[in-house]
């Protein structure tokens, strides 16, 4: 061991097995996240400072049906149906 610039011993040697375990939910959960298949649907926190993070998502794959449907946003049904009879 050698010490700092204030006399305190420092451990610069590596731990072995430092590296986390994780479980396959904990995995689940971050390809979920970085694959944007899961999204943060809200953060809780209680009086205890317990925090609980709800999660949600599908692994369903969206259809052009679907990529559309979020496109035309806020578009009324009738204004749709009356673009496809002028069309």
């Amino acid at each position: 061991m050698r010490r700092n610039r204030n006399n305190i011993k420092c451990n610069n040697e590596k731990k072995k097995n430092s590296t986390p375990k994780l479980t396959p939910q904990q995995i689940a959960v971050i390809i979920g996240l970085l694959t944007n298949v899961l999204e943060v649907n809200s953060v809780l926190l209680d009086k205890d400072q317990r925090i609980e993070i709800v999660l949600e998502g599908s692994i369903r794959r969206k259809t052009k049906a679907d990529v559309i449907a979020e496109e035309l946003g806020e578009i009324s049904v009738g204004d749709l149906i009356e673009a496809f009879i002028r069309k």
